[in-house]
This record gives structure tokens, C-alpha cells and sequence, in this order.
């Protein structure tokens, strides 16, 4: 059985639509008896564990703790997307080829990568690229599925950007929310887009705040 596993439904459903007529069951499109399984994810289904999933001590915000430094990193099953992660898992063991139908970044190698690894899977895996939904487009990537080998630098570039989003936000966040908590502010969120970005808005605010308006002339040229 080969076991397509598309990022999200609309996805699956195009690519089934354009290997034959199909028959919706529970979590997955069954097509040719069984023979072709079109699957699904609800993006990442898998996350990074917490700190306190590591250790219990982790519960309680200790500056003595930091930096917090997963020495392996741990994945959890996010809670919505648990029906449909064994639902997928069923479908892993059962299969003889697997094709990640994630989207063509790599986020979306990623998330299919790290469910058909979180199983413990060692078939044959290949990849599919899809840019658009249209039926010209799922044939022509149909006829042209490659093998996922040739994209493991796309998927440990998302598992670079995840961790490195973890550590800055888990570590910064707890270290300056002990730092201020004598202001009784509660809880200074800091993350690796989120900072910069709000630094950008006040820096600009600043700016608009500390404006002086002064002359200026326009040369007119005759």
C-alpha cells in the first residue's frame, strides 16, 4: 500500500481527486481498494516537550536552572490532533511506501518528517511537491515525486528555526520575568521574532513621539 500524508485535508483531497475515485473513511481517502491511501496532518500534530516534560523541577521559574538545554530533544502529541496521530501511525505500519505530501517549504517537510520519525518508521519514504491545487499542477507532481532523501537540509533548516525559537523563548522569557518580578508585571514574553519585531514598533513610536517639526523649502526651477 503506498500512503500519501498531505500538511492539511484541502491538500489530500486534491491530491486523491487526481489518482482516482476514492472513499472517505475515518482520518484518511482510501483509493484503488487500498491500494493508494491519501492521509492527512492538522499542520504539526507533534510539538516540542516543555521544560517541566523534561523535568518535574522545571515547574517552578528558578534562575539557577538557566540556561535550560534539551540535551535530546523530546516531541508530545498535541492534544487536539490526537485522533487523527494514530490514525496516521495505523496507516505507517501498515504501508509499504510512504510519500510526504507536505507543502514545498520547510515547515511543511518538517511536520510529515517528524510524524512518520515520532513512529519509529524505516520504509521507503519519497516526496512530493505541490505549488497549486489546480489538477494540471497535482498531475504533473504526481508524475514527478522524488525521493525525500534530497530534502533532509530543508528539514533540519525547520528543526533549527523550531529549536532555536524554543531556547530564545523558554530561556529569555523565564530569565527576565524573574529579573522584573519585583515590578509585579507578571509574565515578560520574549521570542526570536516577537522581540525584534516589538522593538521595531517602539523604536517607531519613539520616533513619532520625539518628532520636532522644522523648515524646509521646495526648489521650484523655471
Amino acid at each position: 500500500m503506498q500512503l500519501f500524508i498531505a500538511e492539511k485535508p484541502s491538500l489530500a483531497k486534491a491530491i486523491a481527486s487526481n489518482i482516482g475515485t476514492g472513499k472517505l473513511c475515518e482520518g484518511y481517502i482510501s483509493i484503488h481498494d487500498g491500494k493508494v491511501i491519501v492521509s492527512w496532518c492538522y499542520g504539526h500534530i507533534l510539538s516540542l516537550c516543555q521544560p517541566e516534560d523534561y523535568d518535574e523541577k522545571f515547574k517552578k521559574w528558578n534562575m539557577s536552572d538557566l540556561p535550560i538545554i534539551p540535551s535530546e530533544w523530546k516531541l508530545k502529541i498535541t492534544e487536539s490532533c490526537k485522533k487523527q496521530f494514530f490514525v496516521l501511525k495505523k496507516l505507517i505500519n501498515s504501508a509499504d511506501e510512504i510519500v510526504n505530501a507536505g507543502d514545498p517549504d520547510r515547515e511543511g517537510q518538517l511536520l510529515v518528517d517528524e510524524v512518520i520519525s515520532f513512529v519509529g518508521c524505516s520504509k521507503p519514504v519519497k516526496r512530493i511537491l505541490l505549488n497549486a491545487l489546480d489538477d494540471t499542477s497535482v498531475k504533473y507532481a504526481l508524475q514527478h515525486i522524488r525521493d525525500n532523501k534530497e530534502f533532509i537540509s530543508l528539514r533540519n533548516s525547520a528543526l533549527a528555526r523550531s529549536r532555536a525559537d524554543w531556547l530564545v523563548g523558554m530561556n529569555l522569557t523565564r530569565a527576565y520575568s524573574q529579573k522584573m518580578s519585583d515590578l509585579s508585571m507578571g509574565v515578560f514574553s520574549f521570542g526570536r521574532v516577537q522581540t525584534p519585531t516589538m522593538s521595531l514598533v517602539v523604536r517607531r513610536e519613539r520616533e513619532i513621539k520625539q518628532f520636532k517639526p522644522v523648515d524646509h523649502f521646495l526648489l521650484k526651477v523655471v
